[in-house]
């Protein structure tokens, strides 16, 4: 079978190349995150390795659980390892570190649609049903009450939001802090990001020769819009499926269809596989080790007799 053949006849030296660059962008993500955490509680102390073991754990729950969870994980550890940090900040921290990715990302999908990389690009303009407001305009008493009901809805909700929300908005508003000084974001975060975008074009075009489909930097470059694409709704793990059916589209008139489908599964089972190990491995260092010390050191009642108590094997 021609699929079983080009996954067995992958180039392991590229294969391991692509997968250490793909580290590469994942450590150089990390820097970047902990620079967004420490801007946003300038108070609590970020260790560089606690952010990066939390990150590379999220990104490890990613690649095997749909629907993002690995943020939770990643918000969990970092919150557990610096109490004083609230979790709203933290969780706006994560939407700080997409904006870059969000301009990078729609400058490459821009470029995949003009060259026609992107399936069904004529088919944008259907047309949609208009909305029928004959019915309000022939009853102007019912259209008066609903929007006063709606307006009186809007007030009490907006005396609420203002009563009970203010607090939470000044939290996720720290987490965002970055943002406020330019030249530090562009230093401490555009920087190691746009190194890390490098790094992932790097990583595609080691691939794409691992699996001998034929590209330069440039189709590298346009086939992460693929990525990009199908994690847009995560609702599979990694994006499974709807990047492997992108890919195909992209490399149609490149290489095989077998070739490039064993190439898209491929590179998504190794990355799968080395960052689901690399998560695993900073989860049980991060949650074994910590709760080990505070166990010897939290009870303040405990005196010497208990702790010998607690380790004697009678």
């Amino acid at each position: 079978m021609a699929f079983g053949h080009h996954l067995t006849s992958v180039k392991v030296g590229a294969l391991l190349l692509a997968l250490a660059f793909q580290l590469a962008n994942l450590l150089l993500r990390s820097v970047a995150w902990r620079n967004i955490l420490q801007a946003a509680h300038p108070q609590e102390r970020f260790r560089r390795r606690t952010v990066t073991g939390a990150y590379l754990a999220g990104v490890g729950v990613n690649a095997v659980l749909p629907a993002r969870s690995g943020d939770v994980m990643k918000i969990y550890l970092v919150h557990r390892n610096a109490p004083q940090a609230p979790y709203p900040t933290i969780v706006s921290t994560l939407l700080a570190e997409t904006v870059f990715d969000l301009f990078v990302g729609s400058a490459l999908l821009a470029w995949a649609f003009s060259r026609g990389l992107i399936p069904g690009t004529g088919q944008l303009t259907g047309r949609f049903g208009a909305f029928e407001w004959s019915f309000f305009a022939g009853h102007g008493r019912l259209l008066a009450i609903v929007l006063g009901i709606v307006l009186i809805v809007l007030a009490f909700a907006m005396t609420w939001i203002e009563h009970h929300v203010n607090r939470f908005w000044e939290r996720v508003k720290d987490g965002l802090a970055i943002l406020l000084t330019p030249g530090r974001y562009l230093r401490q975060v555009v920087t190691y990001q746009a190194a890390g975008w490098i790094c992932r074009i790097i990583a595609m075009f080691y691939f794409l020769h691992a699996f001998h489909i034929p590209a330069d930097l440039m189709d590298a470059a346009l086939a992460l819009t693929a990525g990009s694409i199908a994690t847009l709704m995560p609702l599979t793990p990694g994006g499974v499926g709807p990047q492997q059916a992108l890919l195909v589209f992209m490399f149609s008139g490149i290489a095989a269809r077998s070739a490039v489908l064993s190439f898209s599964v491929g590179m998504q089972a190794a990355i799968t596989v080395m960052t689901a190990s690399i998560g695993a491995v900073c989860i049980a260092l991060m949650l074994h080790q910590v709760p080990w010390r505070a166990r010897v050191s939290g009870d303040p009642h405990a005196g010497p007799a208990a702790s010998e108590g607690a380790i004697s094997p009678r």
